[in-house]
Parts: structure tokens; sequence; C-alpha cells
């Protein structure tokens, strides 16, 4: 490895000689291995150490006495089951040494004094999942940010978002697949850059294929079963009526409510309509029909965020913008479409 001497060691530095974990280096620099890391593993960390005269940073230092060890972790839709599996990789995989504080916004989304009231704690470091822009325009963070699934990157943010556009892809594949060539779409209005490319990766790779999201979009002002089921009943009839044989939902949840409506109204899914949903929520596999949607790694995404905070705060810089694979789960709500 090769390094500019005139620059002070890095944890980075240290975990690429030693060929483990930021994360890891950090335990054992802390004094936190003991059970934990194994003597071989220890033993070649404490060698790098020596070896790049690597001194732990201030910010570090103050975590492992025991100030600025919180991290928060704000997010919308309390309700939203995946954002409680994206949490929940986050604490799984965060370092020990920290706490985690978790502010739920009193209504669907959150918004800049949501942001404020958490960093007025003195925070070791922030997570914010699914910001909209706005937001991002007006916030000053005082402490290491992550922003999870923004569709946006800012300075002196480490920016972790999912591969959309292979998600549209894979949804175009399916649908045109199975001979669906006049889909309908229904999301919700909100100022959230990733809702909106998920809708655009969709009709960008439908069109490629010859197919095409064919009525105007529906949007819903709450991210709600009971939101799409309202919806849903009021428009599905005339979707089936224009041709339409897909419906496609930015997450499950409205999915969940097109699949009640559908069996109100006497639709049969899959025979005269598909539905397919984004999130592959745990419900989605226990609905019926189980529904066909794309997962989005939400674990992961939890994951990657705790790893991304825990380099940043012994020392390293933000990471590049990471983007996270993406893949459909084909289950029984989409079929060949109707002729």
């Amino acid at each position: 490895m090769t390094r500019d001497p005139s620059r002070r060691a890095t944890a980075r530095d240290v975990a690429q000689l030693a060929e483990v974990s930021v994360a890891t280096v950090s335990l054992i620099a802390n004094g936190k291995a003991a059970g934990r890391v194994t003597p071989e593993t220890e033993r070649r960390v404490r060698e790098a150490i020596r070896t790049l005269d690597y001194r732990i940073n201030t910010t570090a230092s103050a975590l492992a006495q025991g100030r600025r060890d919180t991290v928060a972790f704000v997010s919308p839709d309390p309700g939203n089951p995946f954002f409680s599996l994206v949490l929940d990789g986050l604490a799984s995989t965060l370092d020990p040494s920290l706490s985690l504080t978790i502010l739920w916004p009193r209504s669907d989304d959150y918004d800049l004094v949501t942001v404020q009231r958490a960093l007025a704690g003195d925070l070791a470091g922030l997570v914010l999942a699914s910001p909209g822009s706005e937001l991002l325009d007006t916030i000053s963070p005082t402490c290491p940010t992550i922003l999870l699934e923004s569709g946006e990157t800012r300075p002196g943010m480490s920016s972790m978002d999912l591969d959309v556009e292979a998600a549209g892809t894979g949804l175009a594949d399916h649908l045109v697949g199975l001979g669906h060539s006049r889909v309908a779409y229904l999301g919700v209005s909100r100022d959230k850059s990733t809702l909106h490319h998920r809708r655009d990766a969709l009709h960008r790779q439908l069109q490629a294929r010859g197919a095409a999201i064919t009525v105007p979009d529906e949007l819903v002002e709450r991210m709600t079963t009971a939101s799409a089921l309202e919806r849903a009943l009021a428009v599905l009839p005339s979707w089936i009526e224009r041709g339409v044989t897909a419906v496609v939902c930015g997450d499950d949840l409205l999915a969940y409510g097109v699949l009640e409506a559908s069996a109100r109204l006497g639709i049969s899914v899959p025979q005269q309509l598909s539905v397919a949903g984004f999130n592959n929520l745990p419900f989605s596999s226990m609905v019926s029909p189980s529904l066909t949607s794309v997962d989005l790694s939400a674990r992961e995404l939890g994951a990657s965020a705790a790893r991304a905070l825990t380099e940043m705060l012994v020392g390293a810089d933000a990471p590049a913008p990471t983007t996270l694979r993406t893949h459909i789960v084909a289950r029984e709500s989409t079929a060949r479409a109707r002729s």
C-alpha cells in the first residue's frame, strides 16, 4: 500500500494494511475487541497501527470516553415496515459503543424542525432516511451525516441509494415478458427524488420494450393502504375499461390497497389484473395473492449506513456515493396479460 508519508494515517489506512474492516480497527484501537475479534486479527491490526504510527483522532477518542456517543435515525412513515427493516440493519451493524436514538415525525414525513431537534442533541452521527429535496437544501449538519435513499448527493454527506434503474428494468422485463403493454401507476404525492426516480425508470424501461404507462398517474396524499384502497376503488373500473392489464405501485403498502380494492370490485388478480409493488415488505409473501415486488435491500441499506458512519467517526472522509442492488421477487399477483 502506498501512502503519502506527510499525511496522518487514518483508520482506513490501517484497515487496508491489516486487511480488515474499519469497524474492526475501531474496536481494537478503542479497547473494545475482547470477545469480538480473533487474536490473530488483533495482532495484524496492532502491527499495522505501529507500522503506520496511527493515532486515534479526537472524534474517536471522545466516543471511547463516552462523549458524543449517540447516533440519530430520522425517517418518514413510522408505520412503514421498510424503515423498520432499515433501522434493524443499522442497529445490528452499528459500533456497540454507540447508542441509537430514533426520531419519528408527528405526521407522515419529517421536516427541518425534526432534523434540528436531532442535531440539538450533540450527536456523534446522523442518518436521514429518504429526505426530501427541499429539506436537503436547508440543513447544515454539525456531525457526520448519512443520506439513505435520497436520490441526491450533498457536499460533506455520504449518500447511499438504490439502483432504481435496475428495479425498473426488472419490473419491465417481468411485465412485458408476461404480455403486458398497458400499465398503470399508483404512487404517493411527495417531494422525494427516489419516488420520482422509481416511476420514471419504470416508464423508460417499459417504453424501451414497446409498452407504456398508458393512463395518468394516480397519486395519493398518504403512504397508507387505506389511501390506496380508496383511490383504487375509484379508478380501477375505468382502468380496466381502458385496457390496463397491470398496476405498479410505488410501495407495497399501496399495492395492498389495490389488491383489496380488486377483491371488492370482483376484479380477479392476476387473471384480470396483475399487481406489483416496491420494497418487498415481509407481509408481501403472506397476502393473498402473494405480491410481486422489487426488493430494495432495506436491511443492507441500514447496515451500509452503519459501516460508512463508523469510517467517518474514526477519521475517514465521507465514503463515495454508494448504490445498492435491487431485484424483483415474482409471486402470485402477476401472470400473463388477459387477451
